[in-house]
């Protein structure tokens, strides 16, 4: 008897690790160009669904991982650094504080004055 060899398919395996290695080079750009990693943007980016994403878990694991980083990042970002309207609004109360302060001493001059008035007439009549 002869044994017959037959050709092996390996087109899903190939297909299975180029998209694979898609999705990998994905990933890694958007790491690089510091663009927000989610399922979304891999799946958008390296142009396969996210089911597929979601089925591998090394890759949903990995996104995962990188997703909870970019939020502790920027987590930190807004700590550390408060926004422009923040510093506006901070120096607006500053201002009108300010201003409050200049009016109460005005106040104070005021009815010290009136005080020493008051107090001349009370020491006159005596």
């Amino acid at each position: 008897m002869s044994e017959k060899t037959w050709e092996r398919n390996t087109t899903g395996i190939t297909l299975h690790a180029q998209k694979r290695k898609g999705v990998e080079d994905t990933i890694t750009a958007l790491i690089r160009e510091q663009k927000p990693i989610n399922f979304h943007t891999v799946a958008k980016t390296a142009m396969v669904r996210k089911a597929y994403l979601y089925s591998q878990q090394d890759i949903r694991e990995r996104i995962k991982a990188l997703r909870q980083q970019s939020v502790e990042q920027m987590v930190r970002e807004r700590a550390t650094h408060s926004p422009g309207k923040t510093d506006v609004s901070r120096d607006l109360v500053i201002l009108a504080k300010e201003r409050r302060i200049k009016e109460l001493e005005a106040e104070k001059q005021r009815l010290q004055q009136h005080l020493k008035i008051a107090l001349a007439k009370a020491y006159d009549q005596l």
